[in-house]
């Protein structure tokens, strides 16, 4: 997908089905941030990666749309799924 596959992590279809319509979805993981309000974006990275994307739904007009994901270290998401278990183990 990536000549330098090192920003993606892996990429998949899916299906996003509605009860009048259904789109394949490039689903594409990144080892990058994403958006202008993450920790350590990098506009410059971020265009690489979305360039790709682009290239691949040109090459393939069966896919509908994409969606890329941040999974890189620093967005710190994680850590709220740990406070949630431990709120419930507390309460439990």
């Amino acid at each position: 997908m990536l000549a330098s596959t090192s920003l993606i992590k892996s990429s998949w279809i899916a299906v996003d089905v509605a009860r009048d319509r259904a789109e394949r979805v490039l689903v594409v993981e990144t080892y990058i941030a994403v958006s202008p309000l993450e920790p350590n974006f990098d506009a410059a990275q971020y265009e690489r990666v979305l360039g790709c994307v682009q290239n691949v739904l040109k090459t393939h007009p069966d896919i509908d749309r994409a969606s890329i994901l941040s999974m890189h270290r620093g967005s710190g998401c994680t850590a709220l799924f740990r406070e949630a278990s431990v709120k419930q183990s507390t309460a439990a």
